[in-house]
């Protein structure tokens, strides 16, 4: 059975677009979406945060267009990050998360943009 990896999520940035270059000369944002949910009969709500990682144009993108509280369309993939951290003078493994772009859609009315781009991101 072939495996999948696919993310569609749409939400609001909870703060502006960050950018840094990698050795390679590359450039990576990331960003956080919320994502809110409703109960059945729509009288309670809850938010789900969610990372986001691009590169390349797709990056220069997200920092040149997107700022808090755009409302987008995210289309990636799921990659899990394992990182140690020091607890007490212990090393612990710790992971987290993050939503790979393979596309980024703004949903804002004055915005058309639209970016596709092939993720160099593992």
């Amino acid at each position: 059975m072939p495996e999948l990896n696919k993310v569609l999520i749409a939400g609001r940035l909870t703060g502006d677009p960050t950018q840094k270059a990698t050795p390679d000369g590359d450039y990576i944002s990331s960003f956080t979406i919320a994502v809110d949910h409703y109960t059945k009969n729509k009288q309670e709500k809850s938010v789900s945060f969610f990372d986001i990682v691009a590169s390349g144009n797709t990056a220069k993108f997200s920092v040149g267009y997107l700022k808090k509280g755009n409302h987008v369309l995210i289309d990636g993939r799921l990659r899990q990050v394992r990182y140690k951290v020091d607890i007490d003078g212990e090393e612990k493994m710790r992971s987290r998360v993050e939503i790979v772009t393979n596309s980024i859609f703004s949903l804002e009315p004055r915005t058309e943009k639209i970016l596709e781009e092939d993720s160099s991101i593992d």
